[in-house]
C-alpha cells in the first residue's frame, strides 16, 4: 500500500472519529442543563445501542459513555464560570447536575481546583489543561489545531510525570496485592481494613418523595448483595448507614466513624419506566474518587435484580476484592419475578423503618399483597413475622400471642419456602424466648451462636438472651466480635452499658450512655432504654430528659413509658400525677393491652417497697405470659423478694436454665 493510501485511510479514520464525537458533542450541549440525559438518551439520538457507542467510544478514546458526558459537562462548566458572573450552584445545574455538592467533587476531580478557585487560576495554566484535555482525548479537533507541537509535547511530558506522582499517591491508599496485610493504621492507631465499605443511602432525585422507598430498598439490596463476597471483610449493614441519610458530615468523618475504607454514594431518578442510578466509589481517608458509573435499567424485577448484581461486581472489582462462583450465583440470585411484589416489599420496608403503630399497619398490608403478587417471595413473610413480633413485644402495639401465633405461621410458611433461611431461624428463637419462655430450645441456639465464630451478625439471642440469664459478659464479648463489622449499630453502646451495669460497673455503664446519647437522639429504641438504665443508675435527671424525648418526638406510648412517668410524679411528691399514670397502667392491663403492663405495675410498687404488691402483680404478668418475664432473673427492683418462696416458685415456672450461676439477692445488689 502506498503512502498516500496510508495517508488517506487515517484521515479518513480520523474524520469517522470527529464526525462521531462531533454527532455526540452537539446531541449533550442541546441537552447541557437537562439532568436526566444520560447514556441511554445519547445512544438513542445518535441511533446506536448503549454497548455500540460504548465500544466505539472505549476504542477511540480509552473512556466510558457516561465519562464521555461528564467530562464534556465539566469542560463547559469551567468555560462558564471563566466568562460569567455566577455561583457554582447554579453553573451545576445549567451544566446538568442535580447536586452542587457532587458538581464540586468531579469538577475538582477533573480539573485539578474547585469551582470557587478559577478566576484565581492563571489563564494560560486554564488554556493548558485545555489543550491537554484536547490532546489526550481529542474531543474538541478545533482547539486541537491551535496548539502548536511543541507545547504539547511539552505538556506531554508534564502529564506524564503528574500521572506518575498520582498513580504513586494512590499507592500509599492501597496494599500491594502480593502482600497479605490488607489493613492501614489510623492516627488513632484503629486498624481500618482497606476491603471495607458502607453504602450511604441513595438519595431520592426523583422529585417524588413518595418514592423515598425505592432509593432506600435499592440501598439496602446492594449492601445485602455485597455482604456475600467474603473478600470484602467489613460491610456495614443498610440500618446503622441510615444514620447518615440527611448528614452533612464530611466523607473522611463518616469513614472514620464507621471504620471503614470505603464508602459508596448515589443517587436515583425515574424517567417513565426507567430507572437510573448514579454512583461513586470513594476512599475515605484521601477523599479519591475511585469509581463512577451510570446504571439504567427499565422497572422490572428481572433487570434491577441484574442492576444491583452488577454495582456489587464493579464495586468489589474496585476494591480488588476476588468474588467466588459461588458467591457470584448468590450474588446474581433473584428473590422475585414479580415487579409487583419487588415494589410492594420495597413499600413495606419503608414503612417498617418509621417504627409507629399506622406505619407498622401498612407494612403489614403491603407484605400481604407482596406475597399475594408472588407466594414464593420468602423475604416478606420474615417481614412480616418481625413486625408482628416487634409489634406484640416492643412497642405493645398488638395482643401478645395473637401476634406470636401469627408472626409463627408466616415464619413457617417461609421455612417451607428456604428450609435453612438463617433470619427465620432467628425470629423463631426470638418468639421462643419472648413468648413461649422456651429456654430448652433458645439455649441451644444460643450455644451455636456462641461456638459458631462464622457467625458476625448480632441477635436478639447473642445479646439481650445473655445479660437475662446471668452472663453479661458474654454479652460484651458479642458485641467486640460483632462491631468489627457494624461498630456504629445503634443496640451496641446501650448493650454495652447495661451489661457493665450487671457486671458491677456502674461507672464505665455511665460513661457509655453519656458519649453516645448525643448520636441517637432520634432513635426511639435507645432513647427507651437508656432512660430505664438512667433510672437503674440513679441518673434521674439524665432519664427525665430521655423520657422528654420520646413523648415530644413519638406519639406510642406503651406501658414502661406510664411506669417511668409514674415513678418521677411520685419521687416529686405529685401525688394526683402519679394516681392519674397508675390509672394509665391498670387501664392497660384490664384492657389487655401488650406490653407487659402487669410487669410495670409490680416494678412501680417496688419502688414504693410494697412488696406484697409487687408480687401479685408479678403473679399476673406470669398469667398473661408477658414479655417482660424474661427480666426475672436480672431485674435489679427485684432484689429485696429474691429469697421470697413466691418469687423462687415464679422464677422456676418460668423455667430459666441452670448454669451455675446463683440467684442475685438484695445484698448483692
Amino acid at each position: 500500500m502506498s503512502t498516500d493510501d496510508n495517508q488517506s485511510n487515517n484521515s479518513q479514520k480520523k474524520l469517522t472519529r470527529e464526525t462521531l464525537i462531533g454527532r455526540l458533542t452537539k446531541e449533550i450541549e442541546s441537552n447541557l442543563n437537562n439532568d436526566q440525559f444520560g447514556v441511554d438518551s445519547l445512544a438513542q439520538a445518535v441511533g446506536m445501542s448503549r454497548s455500540s457507542l460504548h465500544r466505539k467510544l472505549h476504542k477511540q478514546l480509552g473512556i466510558s459513555t457516561s465519562q464521555f458526558i461528564r467530562e464534556y459537562r465539566l469542560k463547559r462548566a469551567l468555560e462558564i464560570l471563566r466568562l460569567e458572573d455566577v455561583t457554582a450552584s447554579e453553573v451545576a445545574y445549567r451544566v446538568g447536575f442535580s447536586s452542587a455538592t457532587y458538581f464540586n467533587t468531579c469538577f475538582h476531580k477533573f480539573h485539578g481546583y474547585t469551582p470557587g478557585e478559577v478566576k484565581t487560576r492563571i489563564p494560560t495554566d486554564i488554556e493548558e489543561q485545555d489543550e491537554s484535555y484536547s490532546s489526550k482525548k481529542e474531543h474538541d479537533s478545533s482547539i486541537e489545531t491551535t496548539v502548536s507541537k511543541s507545547k504539547k509535547k511539552g505538556f506531554k511530558n508534564i502529564l506524564i510525570l503528574v500521572t506518575l506522582f498520582i498513580f504513586g499517591a494512590i499507592a500509599t491508599f492501597y496494599i500491594n496485592d502480593t502482600s497479605s496485610d490488607t489493613s492501614v493504621q489510623t492516627n488513632e492507631n484503629n486498624v481500618i481494613n482497606e476491603k471495607s465499605i458502607v453504602i450511604l443511602p441513595f438519595k431520592n432525585w426523583t422529585g417524588n418523595p413518595d418514592l423515598e422507598y425505592i432509593s432506600d430498598g435499592m440501598t439496602d439490596a446492594v449492601t445485602s448483595r455485597l455482604t456475600k463476597v467474603n473478600a470484602i471483610e467489613k460491610v456495614i449493614p443498610f440500618t446503622s448507614a441510615l444514620q447518615y441519610k440527611s448528614t452533612e458530615k464530611p466523607i473522611k468523618e463518616i469513614a472514620k466513624e464507621l471504620g471503614v475504607a470505603n464508602l459508596l454514594q448515589g443517587n436515583l431518578q425515574l424517567s417513565g419506566n426507567k430507572i437510573k442510578i448514579n454512583l461513586q466509589l470513594i476512599h475515605g481517608r484521601s477523599n479519591v474518587h475511585l469509581w463512577s458509573e451510570e446504571y439504567t435499567r427499565e422497572w422490572k424485577s428481572d433487570e434491577i435484580f441484574e442492576m444491583q448484581a452488577e454495582v456489587v461486581e464493579a464495586v468489589a472489582k474496585n476494591m480488588k476484592a476476588t468474588i467466588s462462583e459461588n458467591e457470584l450465583v448468590a450474588i446474581k440470585e433473584i428473590p422475585t419475578k414479580s415487579k409487583q411484589a419487588y415494589s410492594y416489599y420495597l413499600q413495606g420496608e419503608f414503612q417498617k423503618q418509621k417504627g409507629n403503630e399506622l406505619s407498622y399497619s401498612n407494612a403489614i398490608k403491603l407484605y400481604e399483597k407482596a406475597i399475594a403478587a408472588d407466594s414464593i417471595f420468602v423475604e416478606p413473610y420474615i417481614d412480616m413475622a418481625n413486625v408482628w413480633h416487634m409489634g406484640g413485644s416492643v412497642w405493645g402495639f398488638y395482643d401478645q400471642q395473637m401476634a406470636w401465633s401469627n408472626a409463627k405461621v408466616l415464619l413457617q410458611q417461609a421455612l417451607k419456602i428456604e428450609p435453612d433461611n438463617q433470619r427465620v431461624a432467628e425470629e423463631l428463637d426470638t418468639g421462643r424466648f419472648f413468648y413461649d419462655w422456651n429456654f430448652e430450645l433458645v439455649e441451644q441456639s444460643y450455644e451455636n451462636i456462641v461456638s459458631n465464630s462464622v457467625n458476625d451478625k448480632p441477635s436478639v439471642i447473642s445479646l439481650d438472651y445473655p445479660i437475662k440469664t446471668g452472663r453479661s459478659e458474654e454479652t460484651l464479648r458479642a458485641i467486640e466480635r460483632f462491631s468489627i463489622n457494624d461498630p456504629s449499630n445503634v443496640f451496641y453502646p446501650f448493650f454495652r452499658a447495661e451489661a457493665l451495669f450487671y457486671l458491677g460497673s456502674a461507672n464505665k455503664a455511665r460513661e457509655i450512655l453519656t458519649q453516645t446519647d448525643p448520636l441517637y437522639n432520634g432513635n426511639w429504641f435507645y432513647l427507651r432504654e437508656s432512660a430505664k438504665l438512667y433510672y437503674y443508675l440513679g441518673e434521674y435527671e439524665k432519664s427525665k430528659i430521655q423520657l422528654g424525648k420520646i413523648l415530644s418526638q413519638f406519639s406510642d406510648y406503651p406501658p414502661i413509658l406510664m411506669w417511668l412517668n409514674a415513678v418521677y410524679a411520685q419521687m416529686d411528691g405529685d401525688s394526683e400525677l402519679t394516681s392519674t399514670y397508675l390509672t394509665e397502667l391498670y387501664t392497660s392491663y384490664f384492657e389487655n393491652s401488650s406490653g407487659s403492663p402487669a410487669w410495670f405495675l409490680a416494678m412501680y410498687y417496688c419502688t414504693v417497697n410494697d412488696y406484697e404488691r409487687a408480687l401479685d402483680w408479678l403473679q399476673k404478668s406470669y398469667d398473661r405470659h408477658e414479655v417482660e418475664m424474661t427480666w426475672l432473673r436480672e431485674e435489679p427492683l427485684l432484689a429485696p423478694i429474691r429469697k421470697d418462696p413466691r418469687y423462687k416458685n415464679l422464677y422456676e415456672k418460668v423455667g430459666f436454665p441452670s448454669i451455675g450461676i446463683p440467684i442475685k439477692t438484695s445484698s448483692e445488689n
